[in-house]
Formats: structure tokens, sequence, C-alpha cells
């Protein structure tokens, strides 16, 4: 068969709320705050095979075993949270069919942890008719907090409002959208010295506020399944010496993204936030060597459509 295995070049986004962290990593003055690693989004795709990954993804059917949706489905990134991100809600599917996009489910994993709290979710049914008087002296009393420590996960559904705290360092797997209704923004302006816009009607006609998050602890196994729905099927590894990727004739294409650590793969060296596609037209076991790293594995599965 063809190549089976391409590392991608991410999209690096600069933020006004930036971190250090992804600076630091990419040797560069910018202030990036989110690098999206598997992105087929327009105008912001990673590159595989000297390619934006939408155009890859539309030429090369073979390679993703003719998985049937137009779109490629997923987005996968880091942020590094300089500042406490707005407080947000997505939209569902159904919303956004309204602005021709997927809606936005996703998922965060914890790489490096924060002092203080995550917001995620709506402390009261009554969030909806209480949304346009939330400000700073105020906001705790509206949200609930959930202290996430390293290797946690929080699946939030779309339609769950969230924010992310100062000071962490975050694996996000979503939907491939960008639809994000910004409830609070704590009065930030934006790298143009534009106060940022908030949406409080979307948000109101997105925002669910019985829906609860998922919380995922991390545990003391190799390996962790982390999501596993009609969007995702993530798993966490711990390898310390070779983790072993198995055929499965029911998998379209891996994911695979690099938390930490560094090895070799198929002969080829990999290293911390590096992230990876493998065909699921493998035949073979594909083995990863490192003597202590953890990556995540997502699964595009029969599921996933």
């Amino acid at each position: 068969m063809k190549k089976y295995l391409f590392f991608l070049k991410p999209y690096l986004k600069e933020t006004v709320w930036a971190g250090n962290r992804l600076k630091k990593h990419l040797k560069t003055s910018r202030k990036i705050g989110e690098a999206w690693l598997i992105s087929a989004y327009k105008n912001a795709e990673s590159v595989i095979d000297n390619l934006p990954l939408s155009k890859f993804y539309q030429k090369n059917p073979d390679f993703f075993k003719n998985y049937p949706k137009k779109i490629y489905p997923n987005l996968l990134k880091i942020i590094d949270a300089g500042q406490k991100l707005s407080l947000q809600v997505h939209p569902d599917d159904k919303m956004a069919q309204n602005f021709n996009s997927l809606g936005k489910d996703e998922a965060w994993f914890v790489i490096a942890e924060s002092k203080n709290p995550f917001i995620i979710g709506a402390k009261s049914d009554n969030f909806i008719s209480e949304i346009g008087k939330i400000n700073k002296e105020n906001l705790l009393n509206f949200t609930n907090l959930h202290n996430l420590a390293r290797g946690d996960l929080a699946y939030i559904s779309a339609g769950i409002i969230h924010s992310i705290p100062e000071g962490a360092l975050v694996f996000e797997i979503q939907q491939n959208s960008d639809l994000t209704f910004r409830i609070y923004d704590f009065d930030r302006y934006d790298l143009n010295g534009k106060k940022r816009e908030l949406h409080l009607d979307l948000a109101i006609k997105a925002t669910k506020a019985k829906l609860k998050p998922l919380i995922v602890k991390k545990n003391t196994e190799k390996q962790q399944v982390l999501i596993k729905n009609k969007f995702f099927n993530l798993k966490r590894v711990s390898i310390n010496s070779v983790f072993s990727l198995l055929p499965d004739s029911n998998v379209f294409w891996f994911e695979i993204i690099i938390i930490s650590g560094e090895g070799r793969v198929e002969g080829f060296r990999f290293k911390t936030f590096d992230a990876i596609l493998i065909s699921g037209q493998i035949k073979k076991v594909i083995r990863f060597f490192a003597k202590n790293a953890i990556i995540l594995v997502n699964e595009i599965r029969e599921n996933n459509f």
C-alpha cells in the first residue's frame, strides 16, 4: 500500500491571552495561545505531505478508507492559557446548521494544571435568564467549578458553558468547528486594541443550563479509555518501553498526539506535541518506542458518523 503514516505541521494561532509554554516550546517571540495540531478548518489548517489537511483528505480517500463524510470531522489542539479564557458556549449541530457549520462538542485533557479551578456548567437551571447580569464580581455565583489535575479529562457537550483558568495547559479535541459565543470576557481587548465582542443573544439560544460535564479522573493503568461516543474514541497511553498499535478493520484512521516525551515510530523520531495520522488500512502492528512518553490515540470508527 501507499504511505500509511504522516506527521503534520500545526497551524499556530496568536491570542491576546497566550501563556509562555507554547512560545517557549516553539522557540518563537509570537504570542501563540493555540497550536492546532490536526486541523482542516478553513484558513487555519495544519499541513500534511505538503498539503493543507482538507486537500489531503479530499485527494487521498484510500488513506481514510473512504470515510463517508465530506468534511474532516475533528480539530485537535493545544491551548496555553496565560490568562483566564472567556466564559463561552458552543452550539450543537442543529443550531450550527444556521451558520453552515458543525456544532462543537469538545473535551479537555489537562497537560499542566492551574492553581485555579475550571469553570464548567451553570450553577442554576435559571442561568439563561441571568446571563446578562454576569460580571467579574459575580461570575462564580452563576457557574460550577471543577478542580482538574494533570491527566484528568472533562467532556463538554455543546450547550455547556465553560472557561479555562489562567495557567492551564490543555489538549482539546473537538468537532471541526470554530463557533464560539462569548458570555463574559473580563472586558478584554484583542490584539488590535479593539474590545472583544460578546454574543449574548446567540449564547442564550445555545446554552443548555441543565447539562453537566463528564469528568474522567486519571487512573494508574498504562492505557485508559477517556471518551467513547459518536464523536470521539479517545484513550491515553503511557509508554515506558513499547506500545503496539494493532490493525483494526473497524477503524478508518488513527489520530495520534504526543502529549509528553520522545521516541520512535516506524523509524521516525517523535517528540512532545507532534501529531501523526495513521491509515486504518494498515495490516501490520505499528510500534511506538519510548522510555517515558504519554500519547493520546483517537480512533475514527463507524460510530463517528
